[in-house]
């Protein structure tokens, strides 16, 4: 049976980086449950998709990583990755980051981004990859015009159908993003510079809607889905022809826009 919910009313904070935002490592079970009862506030999702407590206890055991940022004692983001392997090369799945809602907009979910590339850098870990919704602009213009990430992969309905209203009842799509902690566009951001240029030969223009309200669940709309199935197709063929998300623009209006270009990910990697 699913647990009730109850979902807070909040309001944003002024500025809540100027009250010293801490960012460390989460280790003891009792951070570990706050993590969990975030993770249910943010996305009140039903017990079946629920990551519990222990699976963020093995994150940090096998290699993994969880970070928490702290206001004094409370615990207003955290963010959890667990290792994986590749075609023989080791790399970690950044698989959930939340903030609670008055905390966001204010640059805390790229300090948890921060922290997690720090720490695999100094394991010599230099990719980290996650998921994200290709209708989620404001998601998509953080991962890769302020972290540096590429995209070049698409899986329709990666998770099966979501319990969390934020979802709408939509197939749960998802790009996948590659973060390559030595490439020059990384390097470049991540110093206060411009990323490089680069060519851009496609382009996959996202409308949507307008975010959802209601805090239980709906089924989608006929638009939602057209336009998500739209974006589907788009993607699965740009991919399949070799392209990368290169850039990403915001449009005037509910419209926004991926650039793709050709990408090699052997020659971005900052040698020496």
């Amino acid at each position: 049976m699913a647990s009730k919910l109850v979902k807070e009313r909040t309001q944003p904070v002024s500025n809540p980086v100027d009250k010293m935002i801490e960012i460390r490592k989460m280790i003891s079970i009792p951070d570990l449950e706050a993590c969990v009862a975030l993770q249910q506030s943010v996305w009140q999702f039903a017990d079946l998709d629920v990551i519990p407590r222990r699976i963020f206890v093995v994150a940090g055991a096998i290699g993994g990583q969880v970070f928490g940022a702290w206001d004094g004692t409370r615990l207003v983001g955290y963010v959890v990755a667990v290792p994986g392997v590749r075609d023989g090369f080791s790399y970690l799945h950044s698989h959930m980051l939340a903030v609670s809602p008055e905390y966001r907009n204010h640059g805390i979910g790229k300090m948890l981004k921060i922290a997690q590339r720090d720490d695999a850098m100094a394991r010599g870990i230099n990719l980290i990859e996650w998921t994200f919704d290709p209708m989620e602009t404001k998601n998509a213009y953080f991962n890769i015009e302020r972290l540096g990430a590429v995209v070049r992969r698409y899986t329709p309905d990666f998770y099966g159908l979501s319990t969390s209203p934020l979802h709408g009842a939509l197939p749960t799509d998802r790009l996948h993003a590659e973060w390559w902690l030595k490439s020059e566009r990384v390097v470049a951001l991540m110093t206060g510079q411009d990323m490089p240029e680069c060519s851009i030969e496609e382009t996959i223009t996202v409308t949507y809607e307008t975010e959802q309200t209601s805090d239980t669940l709906q089924p989608p709309s006929v638009l939602a889905l057209e336009l998500l199935l739209k974006v589907r197709r788009q993607f699965l063929a740009a991919f399949s022809g070799g392209f990368t998300v290169l850039r990403f623009q915001r449009l005037s209006g509910d419209s926004a826009c991926y650039r793709l270009g050709r990408w090699d990910e052997s020659s971005a990697i900052v040698r020496g």
